[in-house]
């Protein structure tokens, strides 16, 4: 039987360019519940900016908790236009999983009230399962129909098994009308007939949530942000850096550098000084197969890598 999940999570993304002295940006782990096996409510996940493309890195514990990743999970965006301040009856698109996923159709007699914190009004929807990431625009007004929301383009995903304990989901400011990273998302993960779970992100997701129960939310969540800056080349242009057979390569850097590693909970497991005059390399054997962020500083620059060591 296909398990059916709906995962609701808000947040504003707020960008940030500081580092805190011992963490990187945490992730945000998800409300707790598990109507749904806790695929979606034991995960986490974190957003960030690299100066040109925004993404987001979801952790979900399919194969701890042996549940599967079978539906469809949606993306509301607020871009800071006018837009729709909740998803009610008068928004039910049925012309594919897809579009009843991301206006929680009532086709299946699963349909209900998806309603957004206050001032938060969504532009733009994502929606992604193993099989395709869409991006679609949202009609600020009006009734939308079947075939009522506008198709804009595939998104990058790296989702193509429902059992991945990891996956990325990348795109431009440009495909959802900005022109940085300023901008807030509520997510829904839902069956594709439209069922609802208790599982998320944000106050406000009753647990016991399911079928066609209505969800408000009161705040986005509380505590660290789950967004930063990152990636952001503050180096001269020439400056070289990458992470290839158990090294750090630099080229282009000159003075004392201090090196950092982080895991993706932010904990710091490495941190030294080094006095480099352009090209260095530093043997650096780092856990395989674990997302991590090598932090390069001088006394006013900064340049951070995200990897993914690969096992040989």
């Amino acid at each position: 039987m296909t398990v059916k999940i709906r995962l609701l999570f808000v947040f504003l993304l707020l960008i940030s360019s500081s580092i805190a002295q011992n963490r990187i940006p945490p992730v945000c782990f998800a409300n707790q519940n598990d109507g749904a096996g806790g695929v979606i409510g034991h995960g986490k996940y974190l957003g960030s900016f690299d100066g040109s493309s925004i993404n987001f890195s979801f952790t979900i514990p399919t194969l701890i908790l042996n549940v599967e990743f079978n539906d469809v999970l949606v993306l509301y965006i607020a871009n800071g236009s006018p837009g729709r301040s909740s998803i009610d009856s008068s928004v039910d698109d049925s012309a594919d999983a897809y579009r009843i996923a991301v206006t929680n159709s009532n086709v299946n007699g699963f349909g209900s009230n998806i309603n957004f914190p206050s001032g938060f009004e969504i532009t733009h929807a994502i929606a992604i399962d193993p099989n395709v990431a869409n991006l679609y625009a949202i009609p600020a007004s009006g009734d939308v129909g079947d075939g009522g929301l506008n198709f804009l383009s595939a998104v990058s995903s790296t989702l193509t098994s429902n059992t991945q304990g990891h996956f990325d989901l990348n795109f431009e400011p440009s495909d959802i009308g900005i022109t940085d990273a300023s901008f807030g998302v509520v997510g829904v993960y839902v069956g594709h007939d439209g069922y609802t779970y208790d599982e998320g992100w944000g106050e406000g997701i009753i647990p016991g949530t399911q079928g066609s129960d209505d969800i408000t939310f009161t705040a986005a969540p509380n505590g660290p942000v789950c967004f930063k800056l990152l990636g952001v080349d503050e180096f001269q242009n020439n400056v070289e850096a990458y992470y290839l057979d158990d090294h750090l390569h630099l080229n282009g850097v000159s003075g004392n550098i201090n090196i950092s590693v982080f895991d993706l909970l932010g904990k710091k497991t490495y941190s030294q000084e080094h006095a480099i005059q352009g090209r260095f390399s530093l043997p650096m054997h780092l856990k395989k197969n674990v997302f991590q962020f090598i932090v390069i500083e001088s006394s006013n620059k900064r340049k951070i890598l995200k990897i993914i060591p690969i096992s040989h």
